[in-house]
């Protein structure tokens, strides 16, 4: 069950970030600042798909670093990218290739790292958001879905027939265009369209350029999902013990009958009454031996 409120929705992970090497920004320096990529000419030099994929996600590094398999309590605090398996590598690489070849901004696919990252990460800890077991702080069910735009892409993706050919897991596409799941999702959905529609038995002409549209950065920002309430709740949510606002500390009635009190800030709770003491009437153990103790005297 997740109790949530509209400003505080669950996340994967906000805070994963990949490395940024200097000769390359992975984020756009603010939403408003516009990075407008020209198609690559034969006479320009470039750098390969896997160089770039290189430096833009691990930073300068001439091997890899050792890659993770699995979230640990050693392992939950590295970076997303350390996730990704040597097929996410040669995708990646090859999405990279293909959008300095025809001019896309680099960070769409900074943007489907990331988030693929983050699939790898988290994906088999992860629960959908709509189940019917997510509320808010008053026990009305919520459910999450992508902007109309955004769930019409999904759609189109989903129905084609290209996704499966396009080197990217099939099980991270679907991963990712179920709002359930990715609702907060870096990647644009209309670039990632654009990868199914240049691969694939359907593909577009290999000669149109897709980077025309993709250029120009846009970030995905925080509008791309919708959070819908249910008028009624369902849930009934038990007061809290203690309320906090503004740093000052409130017992309610709840909390009382559990033994809290107040000195001065602090919150303190009686060494000898708890939750149990209020159920059942009895006096708190202290130890196990107290309570076997207690069980033969009753």
């Amino acid at each position: 069950m997740n109790i949530n409120t509209l400003n505080n929705i669950y996340r994967q992970n906000p805070s994963v970030s990949f490395k940024t090497p200097e000769s390359s920004s992975l984020y756009p320096a603010s939403e408003s600042n516009a990075t407008v990529v020209q198609p690559v000419s034969s006479g320009q030099s470039t750098i390969s798909g896997r160089g770039l994929m290189m430096s833009r996600l691990f930073g300068k590094v001439s091997t890899l670093p050792e890659m993770q398999t699995q979230l640990t309590k050693n392992s939950q605090g590295m970076d997303a990218s350390v996730f990704l398996t040597k097929s996410d590598l040669g995708a990646l690489s090859h999405l990279y290739d293909q959008a300095q070849t025809q001019g896309a901004d680099l960070r769409y696919v900074d943007d489907i790292a990331r988030d693929l990252g983050n699939y790898r990460k988290f994906g088999s800890v992860s629960g959908s958001y709509n189940t019917g077991n997510s509320h808010d702080t008053t026990g009305r069910v919520q459910t999450v879905s992508f902007t109309d735009k955004d769930a019409a892409t999904a759609s189109r993706i989903l129905s084609g027939d290209n996704f499966a050919n396009s080197g990217l897991d099939p099980a991270f596409i679907r991963y990712e265009l179920d709002p359930g799941y990715s609702f907060s999702h870096t990647a644009s959905f209309d670039y990632l369209e654009s990868i199914m529609n240049t691969t694939g038995s359907d593909a577009t002409s290999k000669n149109q350029f897709m980077a025309f549209p993709f250029a120009t950065y846009v970030s995905q920002g925080q509008n791309n999902y919708i959070i819908k309430t249910a008028s009624e709740a369902t849930l009934k949510i038990e007061e809290p013990d203690v309320i906090s606002k503004d740093g000052v500390f409130t017992v309610t009635e709840a909390g009382k009958k559990h033994g809290f009190r107040l000195e001065g800030n602090d919150v303190i709770q009686d060494k000898n009454t708890g939750i149990n003491d209020t159920q059942y009437g009895k006096r708190w153990d202290k130890t196990l031996m107290d309570y076997f103790l207690n069980l033969k005297n009753t």
